[in-house]
């Protein structure tokens, strides 16, 4: 549950609440986070499991490195396979305690490692895809750099692993690109370094966000009330901050990491879970916000072990752990979509990945078909092994959408459209089993029909692939189950279909659900405005809904889908999300409830690129179609409840859904500082016509308050 606030407008008394206090950065509280993503490092570089060392966020991505047996990677926040890994295993010289890209110019052309035990005394520089390893021997002779951070684009702080007796140093150096090079940096002083008052040794040195002049850091190592720093960038002056307390740990342990974002310091310790402040300024401490716990940790994670490392996203929304066994946790904001499935028909059937299209719900199984390699399949929905899964390779026998019939065949027979390999002009209906392929004739002669859907059990509306001038025609035919045909429905005119009026083409059309009369579809293909339709089933009469704005994409592009589903209509672009609208009749639009936009599909599932189809289970789970996969995503509610304000007399009424149960109220009587506690006791709670209500005495001065679960 997010924190709620009401605005102070229209109270007189001295009992204020605020609306949306919410800063971009402001960190989330423990309620709100859940485990969004494991990295299993190792398997996906092949190599033995160890120690994930200081993962780092960068231009949307996730840094991890793996000690001992030494490997590199790239992974798109959120993506579980890497863009990007390197095995070190072979080289004694090339274990690096962290990964970081350049910055700047060089910041999608070059990466570089830290060093580490054994032999890596040095900085390397590899191209940005890993390859060319380009190593510089660390200032100073024989020391190693254990972490390091981006002071400007061409200067790095760094800490030091070996000689151990430099363990509470930090430095700064001078890094050139090309040809590549690392200098003492001499703004300090000569050296290039001061010595910290850190007591044992520094695991981590980070440069701020808001107050970028500073670095911060710990006194990693010991478990008696460790304390943090800030250092000033320009002149090395350290100020103390405060200590962790009391900490349990041993081996490689303790104050791990300090890292600030927006305003908030983050104190990352290995055993004993983050604590997250709020700073009053560069280096002074503000109140304790939250703390994220070892037990909420190992609850998120569902790992009980040590933590080496940390880091926080740009944002303040999504936190990245280094944990044993080559593996990494990412955890974060409670989104409202949430992978529940991914389908991989290409790995299933053993055949090169292409795109899949138009993937269907029929009976709580999911209809799915690759196109190009072809191949079709079916999985019972939210599951990853195939119930039919059949190689159409060879020779290639194309479909771009599959359906099992309706009525009495529905678990008999499975109906496929047409395709663009293969002989493309024919329906083909399989046995359930995906056996006994038999094929009619689209009708109209030399037609394909990319998609269909059925309007009853024996009649299909279809639309047309080729040839490119009927794109915009919208069909309806007879299908009679044995022995299997397809031929006109002449219901609208002696032809059996219509010209409607999309400018481009239509690649989906969908029969509505709770208005089971119109189908549903749009007009692909075009970026400017692409308009959305009903047509009515008995007459043939369409209705334009509305648009679905600018939309951006080439290729295969543009207003995909349309979906309607318990009164909602879903409009899915290729590119640009979905957009969710109620209907206050079948051929009326009312307003828009939902928008799940590209950046939220990619922050959910790791992955860029676009979908090309889309359903929506009866439960309201969506399915997506894009390279190589089939996304089965569920929905879930994360608006936190409302918190009302009204006042009677010389009271505050405070309310809120009932269906909030765990709801418990804070206040604070200051936004500046930001300190808000627990009402306690808690004021006894009223149930009012669906709705929690408290009353509490206004006070002559103002008091802002929230919820929190």
């Amino acid at each position: 549950m997010k924190p709620t606030f009401l605005t102070r407008a229209g109270l007189s008394v001295g009992t204020l609440l605020a609306l949306a206090l919410s800063a971009q950065a402001e960190p989330l509280l423990p309620n709100q986070i859940e485990l969004r993503n494991t990295i299993h490092f190792a398997e996906a570089a092949g190599v033995t499991p160890n120690s994930m060392y200081n993962p780092r966020y960068f231009d949307g991505n996730v840094y991890v490195a793996q000690i001992n047996a030494s490997a590199f990677g790239r992974y798109r926040s959120g993506a579980q396979a890497p863009s990007m890994y390197v095995d070190n295993t072979p080289f004694t010289w090339a274990e690096h305690r962290m990964v970081a890209p350049f910055r700047g110019a060089n910041q999608s052309v070059y990466l570089m490692g830290a060093g580490g035990a054994g032999e890596s005394v040095y900085l390397t520089r590899y191209d940005f895809n890993g390859a060319n390893p380009n190593y510089f021997e660390f200032p100073g002779g024989g020391q190693v750099v254990e972490s390091f951070d981006w002071v400007d684009e061409s200067t790095i702080i760094y800490c030091t692993y070996t000689p151990s007796s430099n363990r509470r140093r930090l430095s700064l150096a001078q890094v050139t690109a090309e040809p590549f090079s690392v200098e003492i940096d001499t703004r300090w002083n000569a050296e290039g370094f001061v010595e910290t008052t850190a007591t044992t040794r520094i695991r981590n040195v980070r440069v701020g966000d808001q107050y970028s002049g500073y670095a911060y850091y710990g006194d990693a190592g010991q478990n008696s009330n460790p304390r943090f720093f800030a250092i000033n960038l320009a002149t090395g002056v350290e100020t103390a901050l405060g200590d962790a307390g009391a900490l349990t740990g041993g081996g490689s342990f303790g104050l791990w990491t300090v890292v600030e974002r927006g305003g908030y310091l983050y104190v990352q310790t290995t055993d004993n879970g983050i604590l997250v402040y709020a700073m009053t300024s560069a280096t002074t401490l503000g109140p304790l916000y939250t703390t994220h716990t070892k037990e909420q940790l190992e609850q998120w994670t569902g790992y009980a072990g040590q933590f080496w490392g940390f880091d926080v996203g740009p944002d303040g929304r999504k936190l990245v752990l280094a944990a044993d066994k080559g593996v990494a946790y990412e955890v974060g904001e409670i989104l409202p979509l949430k992978v529940r499935n991914t389908i991989h028909l290409a790995t299933d059937l053993g055949i090169t990945p292409n795109t899949m299209y138009n993937p269907r719900y029929f009976d709580d199984q999911v209809y799915v078909v690759q196109i190009s390699n072809p191949a079709i399949g079916r999985y019972p929905a939210g599951s990853n092994t195939p119930s039919l899964a059949v190689d159409n390779t060879n020779p290639q026998w194309e479909h771009r959408m599959l359906a099992p019939f309706r009525g009495a065949n529905k678990s008999v027979y499975i109906l496929g459209s047409s395709g663009a390999v293969g002989n493309t002009m024919h329906f083909s209906r399989y046995d359930a089993d995906g056996s006994n392929r038999q094929d009619a004739p689209v009708p109209g002669g030399e037609t394909a029909a990319a998609s269909f859907d059925w309007v009853d059990e024996n009649t299909i509306i279809y639309t047309t692939y080729t040839p490119s001038a009927a794109r915009r025609r919208l069909s309806l035919a007879r299908v009679v189950a044995e022995p299997f045909s397809v031929t006109p429905d002449t219901r609208w005119n002696a032809n059996g279909y219509v010209e409607t009026t999309a400018t481009t083409r239509i690649r989906n059309v969908r029969v509505g659900d709770q208005y089971s009369g119109y189908a549903y579809y749009s007009d692909a293909g075009q970026n400017s405005d692409p308009r959305f339709f009903a047509i009515n089933l008995a007459t043939g009469a369409e209705t334009a809904l509305g648009d679905a704005g600018t939309l951006t994409g080439t290729g295969s592009f543009g207003l995909w889908t349309v979906v309607e589903r318990g009164g909602k209509l879903y409009l899915q672009t290729t590119d640009n999300g979905i957009q969710v609208y109620t209907m206050t009749s079948a051929t009326t639009l009312g307003p828009l409830v939902a928008t799940y936009s590209a950046s939220l599909l990619e922050e959910v599932t790791g992955q860029t690129g676009q979908y090309w189809g889309f359903d929506v289970a009866p439960d309201g789970t969506l399915l997506l179609g894009r390279t190589g996969q089939v996304l089965e995503l569920e929905v879930r509610q994360t608006e936190p409840p409302l918190l009302s304000i009204a006042r009677a007399q010389d009271n505050v009424i405070l309310s809120w859904p009932a269906t909030a149960t765990d709801a418990v109220l804070q206040a604070t009587p200051s936004l500046a500082p930001l300190n808000f506690v627990d009402l306690d006791p808690q004021p006894p709670v009223s149930v009012v016509e669906g709705q929690n209500t408290v009353t509490i005495p206004s006070g002559a001065a103002a008091m802002f308050y929230r919820l929190r679960q």
